[in-house]
């Protein structure tokens, strides 16, 4: 397989097998256009898969081949963004049977593809498409129900009755789902809080990766009475949440359940609103695999991530208070006035 530049390929497989004498490796899958060979690939729009939702959707592939949906998982980690539709080629030209690719940024290159491979079937987590393709579904959240209950727990945790989102783009419309929704939660729970939401409107190179912007947001925050601190938008997010929790300031996380990605922050964190990618995956690889692949868009579950470290310290009345929530979200009880796609 000719690897476009700048490229880390990782494999995973069925046949290796271990034992206690030594290891050996049964030969590996290589015709993934041969029907028995169910073959997944993922690119990831930046970076590696250590991390964030890139590391969710490959757990969800070492799932599938644990399960023996597939008999073989690679992932193109995508270092020059350049190669993003290069990286997707790189699969879709060996025949395997689904691609799986992360962000909204990968969107465009991913709907070409499923276009040019109608044999592939293409998952494009985050991705919204203005085009309905037969082998394109796009695994979506309702992001404002997550931020809507990092909201409310944010406003009922406040004691300077002041908590504040940083977020990246408002034209990415989970940005603006994550963040509108945690201003609508935590006036929704009290009515009377100081709720605000801080767009980044920098450059779009800056994109989900603009640091210093968001420490400056977030310090900005911290010093106008913020106590609870919640951030979207990949390191632009983590900056605040970092900037946060080292004034000593409460913060709720986004996508994926940060606690064990960034220690310095683990003392402060409250929670994270997290998107199940993870389960969202897995779910529609095993559709593809039994053939009942669902074009169009795909609702994954969302919710808050484990209390972690400061479980003792939320009081069981707020706790009560979000279940309460959940409830009434989940039967349609409250309206969330923002909407799903930007006007």
């Amino acid at each position: 397989m000719h690897m476009p530049r700048n490229t880390i390929i990782r494999r995973l497989f069925l046949g290796i097998t271990v034992v206690l004498a030594g290891c050996s490796a049964q030969p590996q899958p290589k015709d993934c256009g041969r029907a028995p060979v169910f073959c997944v690939g993922l690119v990831t729009d930046f970076g590696g898969v250590d991390t964030g939702i890139n590391h969710e959707a490959w757990l969800a592939l070492q799932d599938a081949l644990a399960a023996g949906m597939a008999q073989r998982v690679d992932v193109i980690e995508t270092v020059d963004v350049r190669d993003r539709a290069a990286n997707i080629a790189a699969f879709a030209d060996q025949g395997y049977d689904v691609v799986v690719t992360i962000g909204s940024s990968m969107a465009d290159a991913t709907a070409a593809a499923a276009s040019k491979y109608p044999k592939s079937a293409f998952i494009g987590v985050e991705q919204p498409q203005d085009k309905l393709l037969p082998n394109l579904v796009s695994l979506a959240f309702h992001e404002e129900q997550s931020g809507f209950l990092a909201g409310a727990l944010a406003a009922l945790f406040s004691q300077t009755d002041r908590v504040a989102a940083i977020c990246d783009a408002k034209f990415v419309d989970a940005m603006r789902r994550y963040c509108d929704g945690f201003v609508a939660g935590a006036r929704y729970a009290r009515p009377d809080i100081n709720a605000t939401a801080t767009y980044r409107d920098g450059p779009n190179n800056r994109l989900f990766n603009d640091p210093e912007w968001g420490h400056a947001a977030a310090l900005a925050e911290v010093q106008s009475g913020a106590d609870v601190v919640f951030a979207a938008g990949g390191n632009t997010a983590r900056a605040a949440l970092e900037t946060a929790a080292a004034q000593g300031t409460y913060a709720i996380g986004t996508e994926t359940d940060l606690y064990g990605e960034l220690a310095n922050v683990r003392p402060m964190l409250l929670t994270s609103a997290v998107n199940e990618t993870r389960v969202g995956v897995l779910d529609l690889l095993r559709k593809t695999h039994d053939g009942a692949f669902p074009p169009g868009e795909y609702m994954g579950e969302v919710g808050l991530a484990p209390w972690h470290d400061l479980d003792s310290q939320i009081p069981e009345a707020v706790k009560q208070e979000l279940d309460k929530i959940r409830v009434r979200l989940a039967a349609g009880m409250i309206s969330i006035d923002v909407p799903y796609k930007a006007p």
